[in-house]
């Protein structure tokens, strides 16, 4: 499987694979919508992508998108690893992993403090690949949010 970030002309292949992660998410599917995301992500500079590709097909097997963020505290920038998703024939391949230690060498060669993400309590597997990779479950703060709508 060959990893690799995601530019401009990676975005229509992209949405259908955006699309599919959404939908594991309870969300009803919007192709047009998922394009216009994930372009105006990479218009503004907003995320990371990097890509699972498949060389001989070229099909995305999987991805994770990385938002920056910046602590006021630390002065530093760290990254929230938002969405990891793996196609369900590419999965128990070692994929996930393969994109999770890519966003994590992206983070330090660009000087980021850390990854941040979250998941499911329910979502066992993915619990136990992140603590494999050395995430740690944050016990110092605890997190809220404000819903508008």
């Amino acid at each position: 499987m060959k990893i690799r970030q995601a530019n401009y002309k990676d975005i229509s292949k992209l949405s259908g694979i955006f699309d599919e992660y959404r939908q594991f998410y309870g969300q009803s599917s919007n192709l047009t919508g998922a394009a216009r995301y994930l372009q105006d992500r990479a218009e503004h500079g907003q995320s990371i992508i990097f890509l699972a590709e498949d060389p001989k097909s070229g099909e995305i097997a999987g991805f994770t998108q990385l938002y920056p963020v910046f602590s006021s505290i630390s002065m530093q920038r760290s990254y929230i690893l938002n969405d990891l998703f793996v196609k369900k024939e590419f999965r128990k391949q070692g994929i996930a992993k393969q994109l999770i230690v890519e966003a994590k060498s992206f983070t330090k060669t660009n000087s980021g403090k850390g990854l941040e993400l979250s998941t499911s309590t329910h979502n066992k597997e993915a619990r136990a690949l992140y603590a494999q990779e050395g995430f740690e479950q944050e016990t110092e703060f605890l997190s809220y949010f404000w819903k508008s709508v």
